[in-house]
């Protein structure tokens, strides 16, 4: 099917209902007159009107149908509309309906204050303004449409971002096969062959194990990402101390290399998941060594301090640091700020940071200065955790 085609193609049945949905109103009212005038103000309005007689024929229409508004008459014989209010307000489809009452009884406080008590958002007297009826109505009209259409996009977005995490991460776990045996194969053929080769035939399989390489890489950062809400986060009580020094075991290459000083006090053990520990510390130790400038040693010092209901830990460098124009960038995956010939890297590990930690109750933020390194931190709930469901 080409592009034209698909662009006019009919869209799906069911896939606008929601958007295009015209609003209820439900008017209420013992006097078939009294209806008869008020539809008559409200025709005009893009709603579907319904109208009820009594309580009892209102509640029913409730059980039936989800309505935007409801005008209630207060005097009406066997179940007055305070009664039928209440009751309505019992079904789940009228959570946060507005309800305005309409009556030609006395004006006193009281009867105002038991409509508000209610839940009643206006109290109105007969005989009715039509033109004051009809814009209060209009205005709850319009704000009922733009709810449904904002819940109806946020289900679309989620059912779209749902479907975006399953392809990357179908995409990611089949092509780790290919990847691994292309990777093997040049290593391979480095092995055996590379006295056989030119200059520029060793050149060109540097190129493919390298790129092997950082594809690799790629799709491990790609599919841990993916899973990030997929699977259930199982909180236990996790020794951040004992998780720092396997981590800087880990770098060990990478911190003698570089003269690197890493300096931290005793780390709090906290109920959380012990893969998003390894994670935040994987990333943040690693860009802290991998973006200096070489002009002196990294320095980079790992701290946590109680802060109300939370832990607040920090990773500080003496690197680089970051333009305060990229904060809006760092956090979003894929996204790089430098060349990765500068800083090699796949844009995905702090994007899967915030990713992971929001869904354990903490959030994710630095602050730095160009040329005078960066302080990430975080913060967690020091309060006993449960199971958190994948979302």
């Amino acid at each position: 099917m080409t592009i034209a085609t698909l662009a006019s193609a009919p869209k799906a049945a069911g896939s606008t209902v929601i958007a295009e949905a015209r609003p209820k109103i439900l008017l209420v009212d013992d006097r078939w007159e009294n209806l008869l005038a008020t539809e008559k103000v409200l025709k005009s309005l893009q709603a579907d009107i319904f109208k009820a007689s009594s309580g009892n024929e209102a509640l029913s229409l409730v059980l039936r149908h989800d309505f935007a508004i409801v005008l209630l008459d207060v005097q009406m014989p066997e179940m007055d509309g305070f009664e039928t209010a209440v009751l309505m307000q019992e079904h789940e489809s009228m959570a946060g309906v507005p309800i305005i009452f309409v009556t030609a009884i006395s004006k006193e406080d009281k009867y105002a204050s038991q409509a508000a008590a209610i839940g009643a958002v206006d109290y109105i007297f007969k005989p009715i303004n039509p033109d004051i009826l009809k814009s209060k109505v209009k205005v709850y009209l319009d704000l009922y449409v733009q709810r449904e259409q904002i819940l109806h996009l946020n289900a679309t977005l989620s059912q779209s971002n749902e479907e975006l995490e399953r392809f990357a991460y179908i995409c990611s776990h089949d092509m780790q096969e290919p990847v691994r045996m292309m990777n093997a194969f040049a290593g391979l053929l480095s092995e055996t062959s590379e006295e056989t080769l030119d200059e520029g035939g060793r050149r060109y399989l540097n190129f493919i194990l390298d790129n092997a390489r950082r594809m690799q890489k790629m799709i491990s950062d790609i599919l841990t990402f993916s899973r990030v809400g997929r699977e259930d986060i199982l909180l236990e009580t996790v020794d951040c101390g004992a998780i720092l020094d396997e981590i800087l075991s880990e770098f060990e290459d990478a911190i003698q290399g570089s003269y690197a000083e890493i300096v931290y006090d005793p780390l709090p053990s906290v109920e959380t998941s012990s893969t998003l520990i390894r994670v935040l510390f994987q990333n943040l130790i690693g860009n802290a060594l991998k973006f200096q400038n070489g002009s002196r040693p990294p320095k980079i010092t790992v701290a946590a301090t109680p802060e109300g209901r939370f832990w607040r830990f920090s990773v500080r460098d003496n690197g680089i640091g970051i333009d305060e124009s990229f904060r809006t960038r760092i956090f979003t995956i894929f996204q790089r700020l430098h060349r990765k010939e500068d800083y090699p890297g796949t844009g995905i590990g702090l994007s899967t940071c915030r990713k992971f930690i929001q869904l354990c109750g903490g959030e994710i933020d630095f602050t730095s200065a160009p040329g005078q390194g960066s302080t990430f931190y975080f913060t967690l709930p020091r309060k006993e955790g449960r199971s958190h469901e994948a979302v």
